[in-house]
């Protein structure tokens, strides 16, 4: 289409259930069959929303979700979903009361933060166990781990461990011995919880990269976040026949404008402008203040180039030889015009960031068209 109408939103992203959905069945053929799946759907589900993407996962068949933020959580418990949901450490003890109110799993990362919410809960509350390997966040160290096992989980009545887990760095620096020495130590740990707590359910160190590079962290369950979206390397994209989450992101233009000699201007436009539009997104919408100077958008199929200034809430783009461009017309970022394409790695490199990033600096105050 090249117009928009009064019924769709403009500036909008659109979001493919059906590309999350088969990511998550390619990664579910991908494991053992008995391997536990806790989908990652920290910031908002990538930017995705947290909890239409929660329902799309557990109709699929997750056996968990794992949040950062309890504002997360809420979204997807309250989307219908049954299964368990794991708050990573940060969500202090005096959220009790949503914790419960929620049926949240909790992170236990210390002997003080286990003594805090044991005193607080007011029924018994299922929670992990947080293994430090050496990120230096939030976590049990080896020593601390010990300590706690033999001197304070006695006093814990209130809690009841159902797993294990860790963050690994996954840099790509540290080589296979670094991840080989993270693994070493989050295997003691696991064998110091195993000899007091015989009976937990999931051990999960392997995360998005490491499902696709190391499966000897694959345990019994996986926390997979990244890959859902389809957020990796192009070469993993290919090899896994992964798909972007994030199909598009769409405005229109509002206004062309002839560009004449002598017209006064208080920005620079180049000569070779003749004809501009602007463009209903800004850095205010998400688009970088400094961008590129081969940053393009597509109109009716054709490349149209990004004028600099940006602005908060509008971009100027040149279509000087765009001759059928009218105001109204749909304006490309991300996606699929005509025969034309701009792929989340383009855009990236227009950015200067990661895909990743352009997922998690979506905004809220701008719509998300499920498709």
């Amino acid at each position: 289409m090249s117009k928009e109408t009064n019924n769709v939103a403009s500036p909008r992203y659109e979001i493919s259930h059906t590309a999350i959905r088969d990511n998550f069945r390619r990664l579910r053929a991908l494991l053992a069959p008995e391997t536990h799946i806790f989908c990652c759907l920290k910031r908002d589900g990538y930017g995705c929303g947290a909890k239409e993407v929660a329902r799309v996962l557990a109709d699929a068949g997750a056996d968990g979700f794992a949040v950062a933020a309890l504002a997360d959580a809420m979204r997807i418990r309250s989307s219908g979903v049954k299964t368990p949901i794991l708050l990573y450490g940060g969500t202090l003890p005096d959220q009790i009361a949503s914790v419960e109110e929620f049926d949240l799993t909790i992170t236990i990362g210390s002997a003080n933060d286990a003594k805090e919410w044991n005193r607080r809960v007011t029924r018994k509350r299922p929670a992990f166990i947080k293994i430090d390997v050496g990120l230096l966040r939030f976590g049990f160290s080896l020593a601390e781990l010990a300590d706690f096992l033999n001197n304070g989980l006695h006093a814990c009545d209130q809690l009841v461990f159902v797993g294990v887990y860790t963050h690994l760095s996954e840099r790509t620096d540290i080589g296979h011995e670094g991840i080989e020495e993270q693994k070493r130590i989050f295997d003691h740990a696991v064998m110091l919880c195993r000899q007091i707590l015989p009976d937990l359910d999931y051990i999960c160190a392997s995360s998005s990269e490491t499902i696709i590079s190391y499966r000897a962290l694959d345990y019994n369950t996986v926390d997979v976040g990244a890959l859902l979206f389809g957020l990796t390397s192009q070469e993993n994209i290919k090899k896994l026949k992964l798909k972007g989450a994030l199909s598009a992101i769409k405005s229109h233009v509002t206004t062309i404008k002839s560009v004449v000699p002598d017209l006064p201007s208080s920005i620079d436009i180049p000569p070779s402008v003749k004809r501009l539009g602007v463009v209903t997104f800004g850095w205010g919408d998400g688009f970088p203040k400094r961008v590129s100077e081969d940053a393009f958008v597509l109109v009716n199929g054709e490349l149209a180039k990004v004028l600099i200034p940006v602005h908060l809430e509008q971009i100027r783009i040149d279509l000087t030889h765009i001759k059928s461009a009218s105001i109204g017309d749909e304006v490309v970022l991300l996606g699929d015009q005509a025969d034309q394409s701009i792929t989340a790695f383009d855009l990236a490199q227009q950015w200067s960031v990661d895909p990743e990033e352009i997922y998690c600096a979506m905004r809220e105050h701008i719509p998300k068209i499920y498709v």
